[in-house]
């Protein structure tokens, strides 16, 4: 048995990695602010309510044999947490993103390739500087804990207690059902990795020590053989492919109002990154349909009003969209 302690752990991903480290019979201790409710963490763990940024001293008379920072952003709040928890036989293990390469375009990207330089290490909002922050938050980690590090670089984390529904909004559209407008891309090619997946392969490299940085951006998909198989009846549902033109002149978002959606190949290498040495060391991906039936369920369950989804068309845009799609498709 390990003592591991989680910097947050009361949503999502840190929820899921503490439900998976308990699983394996591991002591586990969430460090956060108290400021978001536990989403069915198992019981058994311990907390102590604290604020990183603010005060590490509460964990200064502790020692833990791992320690799991999901929630780090800044590399001056990293490098503090990774000072205060320096101990020996410490290991610890920063969940970063695959967005912190210089050129997210290169297909097939390693882990070797450079990473974005951050400018400006005082900027204290994420927006445009998410991956060189991540970036710079690695070297942090690197620079203290040395051979007792392991970074791991998810891409999109999905799957149930997803609170961002950047996917969640897809099984969710597809139990509604009725037509279902998707954008027609050039390229279909997807890539997402169930949050249980990542968690319990992270909970496998903490038993065994593993060090060094690994890409974790899952299984590789097609965006409308994923659709269709979130539809829950086929016969109630039809999906409706809009050209990315049409999209784009009508100001839709991509990757927020139409989630898995991005035109610009800028980003598109990051769909093609290569997991293989993840899955050297056990990384395995669930089959997709279980991801998307679990997480329909549980974003059903919440019963969500349209105007408070994070992400997603409304339906009453949809509307108009699909209205305004098929009269220009009539009329060509």
């Amino acid at each position: 048995m390990m003592k591991v302690l989680l910097i947050g752990g009361t949503r999502f991903l840190g929820k899921h990695v503490a439900d998976s480290f308990n699983k394996n019979h591991h002591e586990v201790t969430l460090f956060h602010r108290g400021k978001t409710a536990k989403e069915g963490v198992t019981e058994n763990v311990h907390e102590i309510i604290g604020d990183r940024d603010l005060d590490m001293s509460l964990l200064e008379n502790e020692s833990w044999d791992i320690v799991v920072d999901t929630c780090g952003y800044f590399p001056k709040q990293v490098h503090k947490s990774a000072e205060a928890l320096n101990k020996e036989g410490t290991f610890y293990i920063f969940v970063s993103s695959v967005s912190v390469y210089e050129d997210q375009s290169v297909r097939n990207i390693t882990e070797e390739a450079k990473t974005a330089n951050l400018i400006d290490p005082s900027i204290t909002e994420i927006g445009e500087h998410y991956g060189a922050l991540k970036a710079a938050c690695e070297q942090e980690v690197l620079e203290v804990f040395g051979e007792n590090a392991l970074i791991v670089r998810p891409g999109l984390i999905v799957g149930p207690h997803d609170y961002t529904d950047r996917f969640t909004y897809w099984p969710d559209r597809g139990v509604r059902g009725g037509e279902i407008l998707i954008p027609e891309m050039k390229d279909p090619t997807v890539r997402f990795i169930d949050v249980r997946d990542l968690s319990n392969w992270i909970v496998r490299m903490a038993e065994n020590k593993e060090n060094g940085i690994y890409q974790a951006v899952g299984g590789v998909y097609d965006f409308n053989e994923f659709v269709q198989k979130c539809m829950r009846s086929q016969e109630h549902s039809t999906i409706v492919p809009v050209s990315e033109s049409f999209l784009l002149k009508e100001n839709v978002g991509e990757w927020v109002e139409l989630p898995l959606w991005i035109s610009s190949e800028d980003y598109r290498g990051l769909d093609y990154a290569d997991d293989s040495k993840a899955i050297n060391k056990g990384l395995i991906f669930r089959p997709i349909e279980e991801t998307i039936k679990d997480t329909a369920d549980w974003s059903q369950s919440r019963n969500l009003n349209p105007d408070d989804w994070k992400a997603g068309l409304h339906p009453d845009k949809e509307k108009k969209l699909l209205k305004k799609w098929n009269e220009s498709v009539k009329l060509s």
